[in-house]
C-alpha cells in the first residue's frame, strides 16, 4: 500500500503540475518563458544487427559452429519536448518513443524493440502470444522516457519530479538504447563555484526495452525497496575534476560507490583513475571492486584511446564460480543502472574476478581528404584472468572492431548519420556459455548498420 501511495503521488504531482499551468496562465506573462524558451525535437531511427554466437562442447573439447543470436532490423523513433520556465520556476520536460521490428530471427531481448515480459527479474511472458520469452516475445509499441516537472529553486539550486534521468552528480545511471532507462522519483542538486551537490530518490525503473517501470529486486530476487544516492563534483583551479558518489537500497544490503578524477592537461591528454564499489553479500564474498584507467587525445586528424580496468568480484560460490562485476544497485541486467563510464564496445564487459583488461582506439576524420562528416577506425580490447575454481579454463578474450560513420552535410537529408560497426570476439576460454566464469560467453561476429535522422520542430 505505502509503494501505491508513493507512486500514485509521484504521477499525481506532475498531472497536477500540467493542469496548474493551464489555470496559471492567466497573466500571459508569467507562461512567457515556458513556452517561448522551449524546444521540441527527435528522431527516426533505424537499426540492423546480424550476430552469430559459438559455443564450447566439453564432451568434443571444441568449439562449436556460430549460430543466430541476435537478428533484426527496427526502426526507432522520438519525440521530446522541453519547456522553459514559467515564472522563471517552473517547467516540464516530455520524451516519448516508438519501436518497430521489420523483421526479428533471433533473440526478443535484443533491446531495440520492447521484451513483452512483465520485467527483467521473472521474466513472465506478458500476453498469451509469446511461445518463448526468448525468441519471438517482442512487442511493438509506444512509451515514456520523461515526463518530469523541473524546478529552478533561486541561483543555485534545481530539481526534478516524475519519470526521469538523473543530472545531478550520483551513483545512478540509466541504460541506453535510442532511448534512455526511467527512474520514477525525483532529484534535488545545488551548485556554487565548482562544487556540485546532488540527491537522487526512486521507488522504480525500467530499462528503455520495457513499457513500464518494475520494482527494485534484490540478489536474491526479493523486494529491494526504493533506492537512493548522493553524489558531489568539484572542479579545482587547475581543471582538475573529482566526482564521488554513493547509491543504496531502502530494503537491500547493496550498496555502490565511485571515485572519479578527470583532467585535460595542457598537451591534450584527457586522464581519468576511477574507482567503482559494490557491496553485497547476496553476490559478492567480499567488498567488489573495478579499478580503470581512462586517457585520450586528438593528434590532428587522429584520435586515440587508451585504457585499462582490473577486477576484485568474489562471488559467494567460489568453489563452482567466478564473480563479475556490474555497476548498478540490482545484479540482474535491466533492473537499474549505474553512473559508469567505461564503454568499449567489443562485446565482452572484461569485468571478471580477477580479470585484468586493455583498449585501444584509433578514429580517423577524413575531412582533410575531401570527405567532411565522414570518419573511421578501429579498435581492439584483450582480457585474462586466472580461475580459482578447480576444472575451471583460465580465462583469455579478445576482440577487434573497425567502424565508420558518415554525416551527411547537405541536401534534405543534412544532418542524417549512416553508420557501421563491425566486431569479430573470440574466446579462447574451455567452457561452455555462462558456465563457471558467471558472464561470458564464446566466440561471437558481431554487425551492426545504424541510419539516424534527426529533426527539430522549435
Amino acid at each position: 500500500m505505502e509503494k501505491l501511495f508513493k507512486r500514485s503521488a509521484l504521477s499525481a504531482a506532475v498531472i497536477g503540475f500540467v493542469a496548474g499551468m493551464s489555470m496559471a496562465t492567466a497573466p500571459v506573462a508569467h507562461a512567457e518563458g515556458f513556452f517561448e524558451d522551449s524546444t521540441i525535437n527527435g528522431a527516426v531511427n533505424f537499426w540492423m544487427r546480424d550476430r552469430t554466437r559459438g559455443n564450447y562442447d566439453p564432451v568434443t573439447g571444441s568449439d562449436t559452429d556460430k549460430e543466430t543470436n541476435l537478428d533484426h532490423s527496427s526502426i526507432y523513433t522520438n519525440l521530446g519536448f522541453s519547456s522553459g520556465y514559467a515564472s522563471g520556476v517552473v517547467g516540464l520536460d516530455l520524451n516519448v518513443y516508438a519501436t518497430f521490428d521489420m523483421w526479428q530471427n533471433g533473440g526478443a531481448d535484443h533491446e531495440m524493440n520492447f521484451w513483452d515480459v512483465n520485467n527483467p527479474f521473472d521474466k513472465n511472458a506478458s500476453s498469451n502470444s509469446c511461445s518463448d520469452v526468448w525468441t519471438d516475445c517482442n512487442s511493438n509499441g509506444v512509451s515514456y522516457q520523461t515526463v518530469a516537472a523541473k524546478f529552478k529553486l533561486g541561483e543555485n539550486a534545481k530539481a526534478r519530479l516524475g519519470y526521469f534521468q538523473p543530472s545531478v552528480p550520483t551513483a545512478m545511471g540509466v541504460n541506453w538504447s535510442y532511448a534512455a532507462g526511467t527512474y520514477l522519483g525525483g532529484e534535488l542538486g545545488f551548485s556554487v563555484g565548482g562544487l556540485e551537490l546532488g540527491a537522487v530518490y526512486a521507488t522504480r525503473y525500467k530499462a528503455p526495452w520495457f513499457k513500464d517501470t518494475y520494482e527494485l529486486r534484490t540478489t536474491k530476487n526479493e523486494d529491494a525497496g526504493d533506492a537512493y544516492s548522493l553524489g558531489a563534483r568539484y572542479t579545482f583551479g587547475n581543471g582538475l575534476l573529482l566526482d564521488v558518489a554513493y547509491a543504496g537500497l531502502t530494503d537491500g544490503d547493496r550498496k555502490n560507490a565511485h571515485i572519479k578524477l578527470k583532467q585535460t592537461l595542457d598537451n591534450g591528454w584527457y586522464l581519468s583513475p576511477q574507482l567503482y564499489v559494490i557491496d553485497d553479500d547476496e553476490q559478492y564474498d567480499d567488498t567488489a571492486f573495478h579499478l580503470a584507467f581512462l586517457s585520450a587525445k586528438t593528434f590532428g586528424q587522429y584520435t586515440v584511446r587508451a585504457e585499462a580496468t582490473y577486477t576484485i568480484a568474489d562471488s559467494t560460490d567460489i568453489s563452482n564460480s567466478m564473480g563479475n562485476f556490474a555497476y548498478r544497485l540490482t545484479s540482474q541486467y535491466g533492473g537499474s543502472n549505474g553512473a559508469y563510464d567505461i564503454w568499449w564496445n567489443n562485446r565482452s564487459d572484461f569485468n571478471h574476478d580477477g580479470e585484468f583488461a586493455v583498449f585501444g582506439s584509433v578514429n580517423r576524420d577524413f575531412s582533410d581528404l575531401g570527405a567532411p562528416g565522414f570518419s573511421a577506425g578501429f579498435s581492439a580490447a584483450a582480457g585474462m584472468a586466472s580461475s580459482d575454481v578447480d576444472g575451471l579454463d583460465d580465462l583469455f578474450e579478445y576482440s577487434g572492431s573497425v567502424f565508420a560513420n558518415y554525416a551527411i552535410q547537405n541536401g534534405a537529408l543534412k544532418g542524417a548519420n549512416i553508420g557501421f560497426y563491425y566486431t569479430e570476439y573470440v574466446n579462447d576460454t574451455d567452457t561452455p556459455n555462462w558456465t563457471g566464469w558467471t558472464n561470458l560467453f564464446q566466440d561471437e561476429s558481431d554487425i551492426k548498420v545504424t541510419l539516424t535522422l534527426p529533426f527539430t520542430i522549435k
